[in-house]
């Protein structure tokens, strides 16, 4: 459990945790594994969240897992016309619209974002393990007990 006073320094702070899905980068589940591969070879990300054309979640997907794929598999550039919903990774951790901070930070442990997902797996956008740590960097930077009197 969070002490309530650095729970409460967090959370004015949470305005920042979420990076909305209409400023990020996704995949669309039906664009084939080539496609992505040439998308995610030009991103600086190592990952990226893969939704519907609803914008519903699906999972992520990385670089490293299509050329896995691609490895195991033996197949040649032109023979990655399949839909990459097909390698997606699906087991992802995520998060609801109406997380709790303690939930988020013990997620966070594992990946470097969270999925958040709102109803019918709407996708939301994300939370980074970057934006939890620059709010405890403040925290530890900035905070101060107040002395009840």
């Amino acid at each position: 459990m969070i002490t309530r006073e650095f729970e409460t320094f967090l959370l004015a702070q949470e305005e920042t945790f979420l990076t909305p899905a209409n400023k990020l980068a996704v995949i669309i589940d039906t664009h084939n594994v080539n496609h992505a591969k040439l998308l995610l070879s030009h991103m600086t990300y190592s990952r990226v969240p893969v939704v519907t054309e609803e914008n519903r979640f699906v999972g992520t997907i990385g670089l490293r897992e299509i050329v896995t794929y691609q490895t195991e598999n033996e197949l040649t550039d032109e023979e990655l016309e399949m839909d990459i919903a097909l390698i997606v990774k699906r087991d992802v951790a995520t998060v609801g619209a109406h997380y709790h901070l303690e939930e988020v930070m013990r997620k966070l442990i594992d990946q470097a974002f969270l999925p958040v997902v709102g109803e019918d797996q709407k996708f939301l956008g994300i939370i980074t393990r970057k934006s939890i740590l620059k709010a405890v960097n403040a925290l530890l930077h900035n905070f101060t007990f107040q002395s009840k009197g």
